[in-house]
């Protein structure tokens, strides 16, 4: 069986570069609970693949952690029904669901 998953939409405040993007990444991927974040430079942003149960504190304290940058949540959604599983990665920080096929025009 599947682990339910949510992702989390992060403000990210504090990157200037490409090395940032690593850190608040790895960062965010070392909190337990975490499966996958994509993080965005132009958008300050960071998308979080992660358990239900993970705490945006928990987050905001990793990236805190560094030293140098700070996060914020604005909004928690849950995955939708094709993405457990599909092999599927939410790609875009902005939100959109890049998981669905488009439509066969046969």
């Amino acid at each position: 069986m599947t682990s339910p998953i949510v992702y989390i939409d992060l403000g990210i405040g504090g990157m200037t570069c490409d090395d940032c993007v690593v850190h608040v990444t790895e960062a965010l991927e070392s909190v337990p609970g975490v499966e996958h974040a994509t993080v965005d430079l132009e958008s300050r942003s960071a998308v979080v693949e992660a358990a239900p149960d993970v705490p945006a504190a928990a987050l905001a304290a990793a990236v805190r952690a560094t030293g140098q940058y700070n996060a914020f949540e604005r909004r928690r959604r849950p995955a939708s029904p094709a993405s457990p599983g599909d092999g599927h990665r939410l790609a875009s920080p902005a939100g959109a669901d890049l998981g669905r096929r488009p439509a066969s025009d046969d």
